[in-house]
């Protein structure tokens, strides 16, 4: 069998095929495994922001009722490995090759046949999840959309349920310059006669899922409707709040995730659970509870050490970024704040730039090692319009970014490192380090 180290080179070198949006190659490869997809009962997550954190917390919460439960997210922050978790655990190295040798010959089939292409890195990978969670018996899974939702490799799945997180501008070359257009792209992973729970939308967003919603007569929950919950209290260890859904109201609930904005996340989880226990799946409030309690996810408003306090997270688009900040301010008042940024040039780096550095005190400008980091002195100079220069450092590693923010750092400092989940999974890395060698 081969190695680990062989699989992995040989699935990051399907990258160099690109990203085709497209069902029709993953369709193929999936029915030469006798479709895996369609004998696993599917939770389908689309939108911008807070898909992962959603996921989740579903994934905690089904787990917690006595259900087998794989999750299916991307991307990864240090580990291919998180890509794929069945009950929390990630799927083994040996897992990965073993699936990957019965794979290279379909893979092969499917490039060599006509009217085909060859598959691409995130078909393979999808493909290889469906199949992972269908061959151990996962009564369920969580299935994160990679990019927009109608096109997207996860789009072939029959869900029970899809999830809309939160709509905003992103990947605007694929998915249309209106929030309208890519609502559409994003509100097509709903299916004839399913339920959906829908984050608090945009107007003109929560008009166009409506619409998708009646047109495949699916049953739409969305927050700030038929799903409210209120916050009472929010701090770095989380957010307490009370809970008005679609067939229950609780109260007390505790989500140890901070930020804000992870109550909605959350109660769309809820929410999720309350349809699986109407439809039967037995998921009582104490499962809710405790679900919530364990929920874990790390890249997002984490905490990975005290002093001076350094906040992980791995928001990358405008909006991403201004809640990140704007609930960075509230709950660290009169902090110093240093930020390590590191952005991609695909993404709209005017804006974030304009979202964070006012609210900074220092800002040391990075690159994570990919192709799509923008040079930092690219940001710089955009930079330069909202702080003086002189607070300006630029680091051509995140590692290097770092090491700058602990030397000029005081102990009552706050450090934060975002802009990518590439910078922040990097950031990941030096800490998991940082950690072993203690």
């Amino acid at each position: 069998m081969i190695h680990y180290s062989q699989a992995i080179e040989y699935i990051y070198n399907l990258n160099k095929y690109g990203i085709k949006l497209g069902l029709k190659n993953i369709t193929y490869l999936l029915s030469l495994f006798d479709n895996p997809h369609l004998k696993t009962k599917v939770i389908h997550i689309a939108g911008t922001n807070g898909k992962g954190s959603t996921a989740s917390i579903i994934s905690s919460i089904v787990k917690t009722a006595g259900f087998k439960v794989g999750l299916y997210t991307s991307p990864h922050l240090v580990h291919f490995q998180e890509r794929m978790r069945i009950d929390g655990e990630l799927i083994s190295q040996k897992a990965v090759c073993h699936l990957l040798e019965r794979m290279k010959p379909i893979i092969r089939k499917v490039a060599t046949t006509e009217g085909y292409q060859h598959p691409t890195f995130f078909e393979v990978i999808t493909a290889m999840a469906f199949l992972y969670f269908y061959e151990n018996h996962a009564d369920f899974s969580i299935i994160e959309v990679g990019l927009g939702g109608r096109l997207d490799a996860t789009n072939v799945c029959q869900p029970l349920v899809s999830v809309i997180s939160h709509i905003d501008y992103d990947h605007m070359d694929r998915l249309g310059n209106t929030l309208t257009e890519i609502a559409r792209e994003k509100g097509a992973i709903i299916k004839d006669k399913t339920f959906v729970v829908n984050a608090k939308q945009y107007p003109e967003v929560h008009e166009a899922i409506k619409a998708i919603a009646e047109e495949k007569q699916a049953l739409l929950y969305s927050v700030g409707e038929e799903i409210n919950p209120s916050l009472t209290h929010s701090d770095l260890k989380g957010n307490d709040f009370h809970y008005s859904g679609i067939y229950h109201r609780f109260k007390d609930f505790h989500v140890p995730l901070a930020g804000e904005y992870q109550v909605e996340n959350a109660s769309m989880a809820i929410a999720v659970a309350e349809l699986l226990d109407h439809m039967g799946y037995q998921v009582s409030e104490h499962d809710i509870i405790e679900g919530l309690k364990n929920s874990r996810w790390p890249g997002r408003f984490e905490i990975v050490q005290k002093q001076p306090m350094v906040i992980l997270d791995g928001a990358h688009n405008p909006n991403g970024v201004a809640q990140f900040i704007k609930n960075l301010k509230k709950l660290v008042l009169d902090k110093r704040i240093i930020a390590v940024l590191g952005i991609f040039s695909d993404k709209d780096y005017y804006r974030i730039l304009k979202n964070i550095v006012p609210f900074v005190d220092q800002l040391i400008l990075t690159m994570a090692n990919n192709p799509r980091a923008t040079p930092t002195h690219i940001l710089a100079r955009e930079a330069g319009r909202y702080i003086s220069h002189e607070k300006i450092t630029e680091k051509t590693t995140v590692d290097a970014a770092i090491q700058e923010s602990f030397r000029i750092a005081k102990k009552d400092d706050v450090i934060c490192i975002t802009g990518s989940l590439y910078t922040v999974g990097e950031a990941e890395a030096y800490f998991l380090k940082k950690r072993n060698n203690q």
